[in-house]
């Protein structure tokens, strides 16, 4: 009687596991948003979009709905060719690359290593959707299958730069589906700590590279703009980081995640008050009404420093 009635306690628990895990699998896949969202933004990018999940972020601060076609390391072109996939497989990628290193960190890193694999297990795990498609996106499709307000455009970190034509030819393909969005904006993206990073040499000069994404970018836009895509807005989002570390180049670092090119949680957290700003301004400009940001704990100083950075290029 008495294996009876554990093996009856242990049945039980086992199902209520399963109910919980059924349930919070339910919310994972509809996401948290405060309300029920009016505007639908749709992500182009890669790692520099999905590490730390920055659709999410913006998803849960505005309650505006989110997908997203993102592949680690991925250029427009590329992701033109290969497709992509959404945002939780990417996080989930991200987080495994994260336990790798921090498995294979020496011990003067060791905490580093390990809290930031933390937060990746973390981001995965809030981004794990039961319906992201365990296939490649092919990118045309995800751009064609629903109509966004808005579509985000990432490119990769160096491209602007390095191979821009390359970027404006993916661009000009893109621009016939690219015109169904009330909005384009360009993702504009920041320049390497290069303490730590081992960029290209034409690269290692921070204020150059910087310049250098900004031009690149205000190129994709004129190239957007002759090929009759109307509506484009730029998030300067390396310029927020620019401004940052004009200020403080300790707080500019902690930007970064150990890499010295991906973001940390609180770069994530800059890029996304970016974004944010760029996309309500280019709405209400549009006649529609303006987004707002509910979440008001992140950090004060990133926050303004968004703020400087989307007014100063108004």
């Amino acid at each position: 009687m008495k294996h009876y009635n554990a093996l009856a306690l242990l049945a039980s628990l086992l199902a209520a596991s399963l109910i919980v895990s059924a349930l919070r699998q339910r919310r994972l896949s509809v996401g948290p948003p405060r309300r029920a969202p009016s505007i639908r933004v749709g992500f182009v990018g890669n790692s520099f979009t999905y590490y730390n999940d920055l659709p999410g972020v913006l998803s849960r601060a505005t309650g505006v709905a989110v997908d997203a076609c993102t592949r680690g390391g991925a250029s427009l072109a590329s992701l033109l060719r290969d497709g992509g996939d959404g945002t939780g497989l990417a996080a989930v990628r991200f987080a495994k690359a994260a336990l790798a290193r921090a498995r294979g960190a020496d011990a003067s890193k060791k905490r580093a290593a390990e809290a930031e694999a933390a937060e990746a297990a973390r981001v995965a795990d809030a981004t794990n959707k039961v319906d992201v498609p365990a296939a490649a996106r092919d990118l045309r499709a995800f751009l064609g299958d629903v109509q966004r307000d808005v579509v985000v455009v990432q490119d990769f970190s160096r491209g602007p730069i390095k191979t821009r034509d390359e970027g404006v030819s993916a661009l000009q393909r893109l621009a016939p589906l690219l015109r169904e969005a009330r909005v384009v904006v360009l993702y504009s993206t920041w320049a390497y700590d290069n303490a730590l990073t081992r960029a290209d040499d034409d690269l290692r000069d921070t204020t150059a590279m910087a310049r250098g994404l900004q031009e690149g970018y205000e190129e994709y836009a004129r190239a957007l703009q002759a090929a009759g895509v109307d509506a484009i807005a730029i998030a300067p989002v390396g310029a927020a980081f620019e401004l940052v570390r004009e200020a403080d180049e300790a707080r500019w670092r902690s930007l970064f995640a150990r890499d010295g090119y991906h973001p940390s949680p609180a770069g994530t957290y800059l890029a996304a008050r970016v974004i944010h700003l760029t996309i309500s301004t280019a709405l209400r400009d549009k006649g529609g009404a303006e987004i707002a940001w509910h979440e008001d704990d992140g950090p004060a100083d990133l926050a303004d420093a968004a703020r400087r950075a989307c007014e100063a290029r108004v």
